[in-house]
């Protein structure tokens, strides 16, 4: 060979390692078959191994050995064009490279020469940001959900209650089946929706219906719908049930002891295999809503005279919740009453308060319709009565069959607990204040009180000053 190309080509040479190895990229270069030639120094410290041991390697052996986890040579070979990817490294780190090939006269790849940029800071940064911001989400979901907490806290002081939406806020994302228990009125079609609303279905709907108030017949195909044609009347194009409607939200399964047999079998079908078929239909439809039931029925006792499947109810049964009666927790009865009384006052544009004595009685009140019968109460008090301030007597006239009409008139000057046992003395005692106070605002004289209660004058006197009544 001519010295002088000799020494052209050593030139070239020297020139090409020093661009390569004072690069601030890495660089590769490989044959056509993918084996490397040449390398800069920085790649050492990029791949995770030496020069030496990967000069005159195969990008897919390399790649092999977990060198990097897709090796942009070896793309470039099998697409047999240009290439660039993200690509991660055994030293750990991240890069993009770009695989360009050189192609000969017969349009062959010759070689293939790679250019990486180091992108590790960038890609961890972007890491970062993704968690962070994914963390911010679930922290604001988890604020979302507390508060929603909170505030329905708010209105429960009882510290049954209070466990009960503590309960709430652990299993309302989760798919697990709950199932309300309690008597009518005590708010269980309430504490459905806030299962619902404090989960992360709140925003796909949530599907009610009362087991107890549709006709057998109709049932089934309100819950799971029907094909068309399936019987005389059946719309054309079939309909979609409950549980398709729900979709990914809630079925609410209200008066669940009073579904039928045949559909208990039906919707434990359901719950088990998380599939539905319609009515008429052949083809199954996947069921992802949850089920949440209610009951005021004592399921175990329909379990033993076979009105109720037992394994339906060990379905339901995963979460349990008791709701206790309103009696049973008087502490939340304050908040409710400022809750519906606020509430109506807002529905009619009124302002209605309520007096002391009044607010008194029904605290007092054992309300055997439970949560259902104090929001009708107040609801009739602010509808019904003109004045502004309603009173104890107009408070008495709603709540009176659950008083003893013995001691009634008590409630209207002291606020006395009529349904507490008292001792008969002390009763009569009470009483007899009540009725002297009364003919006393009405008859300014003990003659004429005397008169009207038919006792000896003297009699009212001494009374007057055991029981301190001015006259």
């Amino acid at each position: 060979m001519d010295k002088g190309l000799l020494d052209y080509y050593k030139a070239a040479n020297e020139e090409l390692n020093l661009i390569l190895n004072t690069s601030f990229d890495q660089i590769t270069i490989a044959d056509g078959d993918g084996v490397f030639t040449k390398i800069s120094k920085s790649c050492e410290e990029f791949f995770g191994v030496k020069e030496e041991d990967m000069i005159d390697v195969s990008a897919f052996e390399l790649e092999k050995n977990g060198v990097f986890d897709l090796s942009v040579t070896a793309e470039v070979v099998r697409k047999k064009g240009k290439v660039t990817l993200i690509q991660r490294t055994g030293a750990n780190k991240t890069l993009m490279v770009t695989g360009i090939p050189l192609y000969n006269d017969n349009g062959e790849i010759y070689k293939i020469i790679n250019i990486s940029k180091d992108i590790t800071e960038n890609q961890n940064l972007k890491e970062k940001l993704e968690n962070s911001q994914s963390d911010l989400r679930w922290f604001q979901k988890e604020l979302n959900k507390r508060q929603g907490i909170f505030n329905n806290n708010s209105n429960y002081k009882s510290t049954s209650m209070k466990k009960i939406m503590d309960l709430i806020y652990h299993i309302c994302d989760l798919s697990a089946t709950v199932l309300l228990l309690g008597e009518t009125g005590v708010g269980k079609g309430y504490i459905a929706k806030k299962i619902h609303e404090s989960s992360i279905r709140k925003e796909q709907p949530f599907v009610q219906i009362n087991c107890g108030a549709i006709p057998v017949n109709l049932l089934e195909s309100e819950l799971f719908g029907y094909e068309s044609g399936a019987f005389t009347g059946a719309l054309k194009g079939g309909k979609r049930g409950l549980f398709e409607v729900a979709g990914k939200g809630t079925v609410f399964l209200d008066e669940i002891g009073d579904m039928p047999m045949n559909l208990q079998v039906k919707l434990l079908h359901v719950l088990d295999d998380k599939k539905l078929f319609r009515i008429g239909g052949e083809k199954p439809t996947e069921v992802k809503a949850r089920v949440i039931a209610a009951t005021n029925k004592d399921l175990r006792e329909l379990i033993k005279i076979g009105k109720f499947r037992e394994d339906l109810f060990y379905r339901l049964n995963v979460v349990p919740i008791h709701i206790p009666p309103l009696r049973e927790r008087r502490d939340d009865i304050p908040g409710l009453i400022k809750m519906f009384l606020d509430r109506c006052n807002e529905q009619h544009r009124t302002k209605k308060i309520i007096s002391e004595k009044g607010y008194h009685i029904l605290i007092n009140y054992d309300y055997p319709g439970n949560v259902r019968e104090l929001e009708n109460i107040i609801e009739r008090l602010v509808i019904t009565i003109f004045d502004e301030i309603i009173k104890d007597r107009q408070v008495l006239d709603i709540t009176k069959p659950s008083f003893n009409p013995a001691i009634e008139n008590m409630d209207s000057i002291d606020g006395t607990n009529t349904n507490k046992i008292i001792p008969i003395k002390e009763a009569v005692a009470q009483l007899e204040r009540k009725i002297l106070i009364d003919a006393f605002k009405k008859f300014k004289t003990t003659r004429k009180v005397a008169e009207v209660l038919k006792i000896d004058q003297s009699t009212v006197v001494k009374k007057a000053q055991k029981l301190k009544i001015d006259y």
